[in-house]
């Protein structure tokens, strides 16, 4: 379409009318839409005089906004809700500028639509409006659900009537492709993913990352000129667009297995800005980030940057990648060990350097006091500024970066959990210089550690607030996997004292866990204790048996646990005649591959909580947290025990 502008330029005496375009990739947009649109949607083209007349799409959009617009409560209903999402949800996502956003809602009770379609406020920014809402409605505390009750307003009716209109009117609402209809599908599609839907939430980022794409939302804008604020306010909200696209991306990928569906070698975008003030460079270039001052975005930097680090991991330990399909992905287990002992020392050492790059504002300590002593008294500060509350959000903040660090930790360590080093072969290691040597060594202390700290973040007191805020499914999730890491690691040895600390840190994710269900009212978290109380209730019950069986028969167990196992004979080369090892000899010394076992105690851990998992006993009569592991051809089947292994529960492939 460029050329073809180009072309008629050549020639001002020929004109071009906008219905020869519109149905044309890269096309003018239908007549009458730009109301529907923001000035910070893309340039298609050239300018075309815009007819009179209507068509198809506009009476759509029409009838999409006069939906929405019904929705709107009273303006003090709106209020409150503004302020309440910006109180516990905003500090988590940050997909746009709030003095921006507290102006613009208020134009759409001074703007009165009378049936002319030019009037029609922005779509994007009536269905933005309402999720905004909506969420915040989900977290209405006693105090502000009784100010709601007094408008007559029945908060969880006026929730659901508002998630449902906009989910039926979402392909109007993105087919505007706007920054909005960006907004709008980050909103909706991380609710429903952080809310018991993630078979919902899926298909709705996919389209906020298709918009995204198509608005160049993943590329730099080629400025060469001094920018005005306003445009570099433009760019950096762009930028907050598409790196919450990238987060949501990456989560569900960790979370569910799913193919990632963003190529990085197409996005040359910048991290955020964290200065929100002062536009200039960006600290992507700069060698750490406490060179610049902290603010409220460093949060959101710093969550991008490891969005990208896990994005390596999913791809080089587990196979998880944009380039590859479903189907040829690959198992943890099924990486050749010399690749892992290569790559996982590199990725735990990026993920090191991350780290180091925290400031100390937003590292959690976990005796700071919090701005409020309770749930209560945050719910009745509506509408929260100022220093004490900018540290309440800096220490959710810290909570939350806390629990990606420790959960990365995991899930970078995994696969090396199936491997063990040979009788002696720990003071083999402790010799070698080359530290990737040494990555099985380290890898289950490594997950246990991140498991028990995660555990640990339990005493926290801003933790005790965190329930009431829009990270609480977040923390659930990482909860959860802490657990189960403790549940494979006790399972493996009960009556080891490493497992005794283990069973403790144990005790504190369950009460986290607990905590999370009763107040937030997360399913997630339901689901998610019930089943971390049927694994301890596994460990416990195979304690018992260690401790009951008779000494004779438990003594020939231990013989046969330390008797060496045996690999892949192409991973580790100890099954082969001796013929064939002297031909590879020299590698085997060279690589370290020979000190290496299969570690069958951990494949055994696996299988044992596969088969709780998946409700394979009659006896616990449990809905489990994913349903679709006990359905894996139900369409859009979420595996959030993929990682572990449980890729088909009834055959485990470890």
């Amino acid at each position: 379409m460029s050329l073809v502008a180009g072309a008629f330029e050549l020639d001002k005496s020929t004109t071009i009318d906008a219905s020869m375009t519109t149905a044309m990739p890269g096309g003018q947009k239908p007549p009458g839409l730009e109301n529907h649109m923001t000035s910070s949607s893309p340039n298609t083209g050239f300018r075309l005089k815009r007819p009179h007349s209507s068509n198809l799409l506009l009476q759509e959009l029409r009838s999409a906004s006069t939906d929405l617009l019904s929705l709107l409560p009273p303006r003090e209903v709106a209020a409150l809700l503004i302020d309440t999402y910006f109180d516990r949800v905003h500090w988590f996502m940050l997909i746009f500028h709030q003095d921006d956003f507290r102006q613009r809602w208020q134009t759409l009770y001074d703007t009165s639509p009378d049936g002319n379609f030019e009037a029609t406020p922005n779509l994007g920014l009536i269905s933005t409006f309402l999720l905004v809402i909506a969420i915040a409605l989900q977290y209405t505390g006693k105090y502000r659900f009784q100010i709601l009750e007094r408008q007559d307003v029945d908060p969880t009716f006026f929730k659901e009537k508002i998630l449902s209109t906009v989910r039926s009117r979402l392909l109007d609402i993105v087919s505007i492709g706007s920054l909005e209809a960006v907004q709008t599908c980050v909103l909706l599609g991380t609710y429903y993913l952080y809310h018991g839907s993630p078979n919902l939430a899926w298909p709705v980022c996919g389209c906020g990352l298709r918009v995204a794409q198509a608005m160049n939302l993943h590329r730099r804008l080629p400025i060469n000129q001094p920018t005005s604020a306003e445009v570099q306010r433009n760019i950096e909200t762009r930028k907050r667009c598409w790196w919450a696209i990238y987060e949501i991306e990456t989560f569900c990928s960790i979370s569910y297995g799913y193919p990632h569906g963003i190529v990085d070698a197409d996005c040359n975008v910048e991290l955020l800005h964290p200065l929100m003030t002062s536009p200039g460079q960006s600290p992507a270039i700069y060698d750490e980030l406490h060179q610049c001052p902290a603010s409220l975005l460093s949060y959101k930097y710093l969550m991008s940057k490891l969005s990208v680090l896990l994005k390596d991991v999913l791809n080089d330990l587990y196979g998880v990648g944009s380039h590859q399909s479903g189907s040829s992905k690959r198992r943890p287990g099924s990486l050749d060990l010399k690749t892992l002992l290569h790559k996982v020392p590199i990725l735990d050492d990026r993920l090191q350097k991350w780290k180091a790059e925290l400031p100390d504002i937003l590292r959690l300590n976990p005796s700071t006091p919090t701005q409020y002593s309770s749930v209560e008294e945050m719910d009745r500060d509506i509408g929260a500024s100022g220093p004490g509350f900018e540290s309440h959000i800096y220490q959710l903040q810290a909570l939350a970066l806390s629990l990606a660090y420790e959960n990365a930790r995991i899930f970078i360590h995994r696969p090396l959990l199936t491997y063990r080093t040979r009788p002696g072969g720990d003071r083999k290691l402790g010799s070698l210089r080359d530290p990737s040597r040494k990555a099985s060594h380290l890898s289950l202390e490594a997950c246990r550690d991140a498991a028990m700290n995660t555990s640990n973040l339990g005493e926290s007191l801003i933790f005790s607030l965190a329930a009431d805020t829009y990270a609480a499914a977040f923390i659930s999730i990482h909860t959860f996997t802490a657990g189960v890491m403790l549940c494979v690691l006790t399972n493996i040895n009960p009556l080891a004292p490493e497992s005794q600390q283990s069973k403790i840190g144990l005790r504190g994710l369950l009460k986290m866990q607990a905590h999370l269900k009763s107040k937030s009212r997360s399913l997630l978290s339901e689901q998610g204790l019930d089943i971390l109380e049927r694994l301890t209730r596994l460990v416990m019950e195979k304690e018992l048996k260690e401790i009951l069986t008779p000494r004779n028969e438990f003594s020939s167990q231990v013989q046969e646990n330390e008797a060496p196992a045996h690999g892949h004979p192409q991973d580790l080369g100890e099954c082969e005649p001796k013929d064939q090892l002297d031909e590879t000899e020299e590698a085997t010394r060279e690589e370290g591959l020979a000190d290496f076992v299969e570690d069958t105690t951990v494949s055994q851990a696996l299988f044992e909580l596969d088969q709780v998992l998946s409700c394979h006993d009659s006896n616990m009569a449990l809905e489990p947290l994913f349903p679709d592991l006990i359905a894996p051809n139900n369409g859009l089947a979420q595996e959030q025990a993929w990682i572990w292994g449980m890729e088909n529960p009834m055959q485990p492939f470890w």
